[in-house]
């Protein structure tokens, strides 16, 4: 049953992906971040609500409830770079940067868990790492090579590095955490904590004006993929409650695979040979990586 979860959701993520690049795309990317993450506030709350599940919170003990605190913080600074880095860059490379989770999620598990570290962990990380390089293009590398990106078009590549560090932290904080509470009453309240910080620092930019902006057609891509972002967040967390995190992960991060061919098709985005080689490393690094857990 978790198995199946994990591959549906891994279809929802994928497609989600590709349907939030076309609404970031003609939208502000701090409202487009507060309306989705509104979407998936709706999504956990509705399925802990229809589950029964909310019985539970009179179990949540104090480090719990800090758990929820804490990473609902740092997941909301995750969001912010996400869409960020999301509206400036090209799908594949801002995937596969954003693969980068398992490996800061690895040491910092390593160093705060106790977690340990095997050869094919290593090996799958050098993969991961050399992937995401080879799919950059000249100006992407050069952007990196020069320390340009904080005053070049480029600088959205820091944004998706950012996501992925910060997201890591918000893994590993609700890792250590070990309490039996279900994952959809806990994502509730910690979504509750992102809600609250995404429309405050869009209240703060003053970007209130921008929904104004915003097409009925993008308003559509925008809803759409926070609909299937949410069918997809739900399904893998209840997976994760359920089977083996190294397995759903792994499949979980498949997901990149269908948004990356999907944007062939709706963006036209085009990887060159080198690409597609780092591309191959870079699934390949993320399976070897599983199996060494």
């Amino acid at each position: 049953m978790w198995l199946l979860l994990a591959v549906i959701s891994t279809l929802f993520i994928g497609v989600s992906t590709i349907l939030s690049k076309i609404g970031v795309k003609d939208a502000d990317p701090y409202v487009t971040g507060a309306v989705t993450n509104t979407v998936l506030l709706s999504a956990f709350a509705l399925t802990a609500l229809f589950s029964g599940a909310f019985g539970q919170v009179s179990d949540m003990g104090f480090w719990t409830w800090i758990s929820v605190g804490s990473s609902g913080l740092v997941l909301s600074v995750s969001w912010v770079f996400y869409f960020l880095g999301l509206k400036g860059g090209s799908i594949s490379v801002f995937l596969a940067i954003q693969s980068l989770t398992i490996v800061v999620s690895m040491i910092l598990c390593a160093v705060f868990i106790g977690e340990k570290i095997t050869l094919l962990m290593i090996l799958g990380t050098v993969m991961i790492i050399s992937g995401t390089l080879l799919m950059m293009d000249r100006q992407e590398l050069s952007a990196l090579k020069d320390k340009h990106i904080l005053r070049s078009d480029q600088r959205w590549i820091l944004f998706a590095a950012l996501s992925a560090v910060f997201a890591s932290i918000s893994y590993v904080i609700v890792k250590a955490d070990r309490a039996p509470i279900d994952t959809n009453v806990t994502s509730t309240f910690r979504y509750i904590i992102v809600v609250a910080a995404l429309w405050a620092i869009l209240l703060k930019k003053r970007k209130t004006g921008e929904f104004g902006k915003i097409a009925g057609k993008c308003w559509l891509f925008i809803l759409l993929g926070a609909a299937a972002s949410g069918a997809g967040h739900v399904l893998v967390y209840k997976a994760l409650f359920l089977g083996k995190a190294a397995v759903i992960m792994t499949i979980y991060r498949m997901g990149m695979v269908i948004s990356i061919i999907l944007s062939r098709i709706f963006l036209h985005e085009k990887l060159r040979k080198k690409g597609w080689f780092g591309f191959a490393l870079l699934i390949g690094g993320v399976v070897l990586f599983a199996a060494g857990r």
